[in-house]
């Protein structure tokens, strides 16, 4: 069984993102999930379509829950790394322990974006980063 303060640290994570919610009933929706009780799982979703009806916010029983998917695309370290090299060759290290990606041992990238000393590198690091999570995000 997972510790109550690991799972309350993993949906914390879910705050303020993209999700989809699974009902027992099989229904699913779309939204930003805004609160979460790691309790009763009861939630509260915003920006959420149901049929033609927008609605700002809902709150949800958590009994009536099934799943909760992070609604978020993989970014693909290694595709990165490519992109980053063509301009930045041979200067780019990956390091798995760290998810990350290291640019002339002075900007460090990863899937939370491009951490660093501002400057031209960064600068040119951080819009190669951006242009690939718009490509992603479609």
């Amino acid at each position: 069984m997972m510790p109550i303060n690991l799972l309350t640290r993993e949906l914390n994570l879910l705050i303020n993102k993209e999700v989809i919610v699974e009902f027992k009933d099989g229904g699913r929706l779309k939204g930003v999930l805004k609160a979460i009780d790691p309790t009763t799982l009861n939630i509260v979703l915003s920006d959420i379509e149901v049929g033609r009806e927008k609605y700002r916010v809902i709150v949800y029983r958590g009994e009536n829950i099934k799943a909760i998917y992070l609604k978020e695309r993989y970014i693909d370290l290694t595709e990165l790394r490519k992109r980053l090299e063509r301009v930045f060759p041979r200067v780019v290290e990956y390091r798995p322990s760290e998810k990350a990606l290291i640019v002339m041992n002075k900007i460090k990238v990863t899937e939370d974006g491009v951490f660093g000393e501002p400057g031209p590198i960064y600068n040119r690091v951080k819009r190669i980063y951006d242009e690939y999570i718009a490509e992603i995000k479609g």
